[in-house]
């Protein structure tokens, strides 16, 4: 006998087909709704930021920039410590009691966490930063910490955004964030204040939106601020307990493995290649910032909201967003491959060609990123950090494994980083199967109970 096609799940018999697709597809439109407000704003503060560029580079020196960088970078090291991720599960709880509890939770780590790292650095700032090879921020360690507080701040703000899906007002805070951090590295480096002018812009962007989010979730909040209790705040510990566990070496490990083509090519093949590249990742990361990171957060709300429980209508959703994310890739994903080199060069000048060249071949694994990124949202709705953890693990030895055959064997940079590109479309593609798969079980298990 001949089986009937369908999803992982029945359909219940009091919900008929037509009501079933049209809710998924429903769900799917608020999607892309939140995801085209919160990619607006988003885009806004891309164009900020990239337009201020040539202004800063002419006010602040190469040795400016380097200080700027190691400092940006040990902020997105040291941030996601700050509250252990467990930010990251505030849109999970089903009442706002305990979302408050989780909120006062998070707030009390990221405290406890900066007052432990000021002692640190108060105490062994000098040493603990020429090990790391970091001199140069040692006039500026007490800047660091301000900077973990507002980033952390900000985190957690956010992700109550996502959970009140108030992403107008999140959308808001990036634009203002990039514009006035631009004016404040702008101006403070007129005034001669180098590069002190460009650490305090940067603390303004990552951190300048506290305000405003606060004053839209202050009622809320202290609403259920009385029910804000030590035994919550301890069975939420215990409840999210996955997030330290297993989101929080993942994080570091997507921070460690993102800088890891710079690291290896100012290794094999020098500055001048480095710069390169480094203008075809910053290229690369507009396209996946503007759309993947927004529907990732759109998407995450979404799911949150429609719980575990309900495996089957997170399954149908996250085949609509699917086919909806491959649809929109592919046109940048055939721009950059086809006309890379050629647009760099009209849009940087002459001497950037090379960066369209290594953008064309990066472009390989932007398709697989975009579609795949978003989807990994689903681990935290089902608890499988674990599974997190094992594909970051997975994909920092695999970036590993590239460059150093790379070293091994003398290839180019255009070979290296075709590798490069198709070892990670791999990961991507198999990450996305991983996870969809993770949903039809649910789906398969919730049917057999």
């Amino acid at each position: 006998m001949l089986r009937k096609e369908r999803t992982p799940c029945a359909i219940k018999p009091n919900v008929s087909i037509y009501e079933d697709v049209m809710r998924s597809q429903s769900n799917t439109s608020s999607i892309f709704k939140n995801m085209a407000v919160l990619a607006s704003g988003t885009g806004i503060a891309k164009l900020v930021g990239l337009l201020s560029i040539p202004i800063i580079t002419r006010i602040y020196t190469p040795e400016h920039m380097g200080v700027l960088a190691v400092f940006t970078a040990l902020v997105a090291l040291i941030v996601p410590i700050g509250t252990l991720r467990y930010s990251v599960a505030l849109p999970l709880p089903r009442n706002d009691r305990l979302a408050v509890n989780l909120a006062v939770l998070c707030i009390a780590l990221l405290v406890g966490m900066s007052f432990f790292s000021a002692l640190i650095l108060w105490l062994l700032a000098d040493p603990v930063l020429q090990m790391l090879n970091m001199q140069a921020l040692l006039p500026y360690w007490w800047l660091l910490i301000i900077a973990i507080v507002g980033a952390g701040f900000y985190e957690i703000l956010t992700q109550w955004a996502t959970r009140e899906k108030a992403f107008k007002p999140l959308a808001k805070t990036k634009v203002w964030q990039s514009t006035i951090g631009a004016i404040v590295k702008i101006s403070l480096g007129l005034a001669g204040l180098k590069p002190l002018g460009l650490l305090i812009g940067q603390v303004v962007t990552q951190a300048g939106g506290i305000l405003s989010l606060s004053l839209g979730f202050y009622q809320n909040f202290w609403a259920n601020l009385p029910h804000v209790s030590r035994d919550r705040m301890i069975f939420l510990f215990k409840r999210y307990a996955d997030f330290p566990k297993f989101r929080l070496p993942s994080q570091f490990l997507l921070v460690f493995s993102s800088q890891t083509p710079l690291l290896f090519s100012a290794w094999l093949f020098g500055a001048e290649t480095t710069g390169q590249l480094g203008l075809a990742l910053m290229a690369l990361a507009l396209p996946i910032a503007l759309f993947g990171q927004t529907t990732g957060q759109a998407y995450y709300a979404e799911i949150a909201k429609v719980g575990k429980k309900n495996p089957e209508k997170i399954y149908k959703i996250t085949r609509n967003v699917t086919k909806k994310l491959l649809f929109l890739s592919l046109p940048p994903f055939l721009i950059l491959l086809i006309f890379g080199p050629i647009l760099f060069e009209i849009t940087f000048g002459a001497q950037w060609r090379q960066a369209g060249v290594f953008a064309s071949i990066l472009a390989i694994y932007l398709l697989a990123q975009f579609v795949s990124s978003p989807l990994v949202n689903i681990l935290s709705v089902f608890g499988r950090q674990w599974i997190f953890l094992r594909i970051n693990i997975v994909r920092s030895i695999g970036i590993l494994f590239v460059f150093c055959l790379a070293r091994f064997w003398d290839f180019s940079p255009v070979i290296t980083l075709g590798i490069y590109a198709f070892a990670l479309s791999v990961h991507y593609f198999f990450t996305a199967v991983t996870v969809i798969n993770i949903v039809r079980r649910e789906c398969v298990i919730k049917c057999n109970i």
